[in-house]
């Protein structure tokens, strides 16, 4: 039988709200990433009224709970601030206040990461024939999913693979049970 994978646990914490006018004024026109990352506008879950924003995320390693205690969101809530005045001093200052308060709003969610922080492409083992996974994007599923759902299907399908042969084996999930 083949070993289970060595994925790693990461929780991430963003903290978001409703604009106000000076935090309205205060955002890029963009959403912006580098230490961390700000979406300045997009519609707001429930009944929230009007247009929010959303910054993070914290990268937790190992740790699965959720909800996350109080304790933990405000250390995320803490550690999103930083970046965020870090990453767009500006930004930061049009939410005067807003990260030294208790979190209003916070979303937390569980994501798996690969021991080399690469994705895992194909199928999951010998023992279950047509099952396949795509997994352990670790934070950057937005921007590997595409390319790694047509790398998935190139497989399954045995067309020619979306990227150099390569990089497609860096991504194979044949690789993890060569690393154990």
């Amino acid at each position: 039988a083949q070993a289970a994978w060595p994925l790693q646990p990461i929780r991430g914490q963003v903290s978001w709200d409703v604009h106000t006018p000076a935090s309205a004024q205060a955002m890029p026109p963009f959403p912006v990433n580098g230490h961390g990352n700000l979406v300045p506008a997009m519609p707001l879950p429930g009944d929230a009224a009007g247009p929010g924003w959303v910054m993070g995320s914290t990268f937790e390693r190992d740790q699965t709970a959720l909800p996350p205690s109080l304790e933990d969101q405000a250390a995320a809530h803490a550690a999103n601030g930083a970046k965020l005045a870090q990453l767009l001093p500006r930004a930061y200052q049009g939410l005067q206040g807003f990260f030294d308060a208790p979190p209003r709003a916070t979303w937390g969610a569980v994501r798996v990461a690969s021991p080399d922080r690469l994705p895992v492409v194909g199928p999951v083992s010998d023992q279950a024939p047509g099952l396949w996974a795509l997994t352990a994007m670790g934070s950057r599923g937005l921007t590997l999913s595409l390319l790694c759902g047509e790398l998935l299907a190139a497989r399954l399908h045995d067309e020619p693979l979306p990227l150099d042969a390569r990089l497609a084996a860096a991504l194979a999930s044949e690789r993890l049970g060569r690393r154990r």
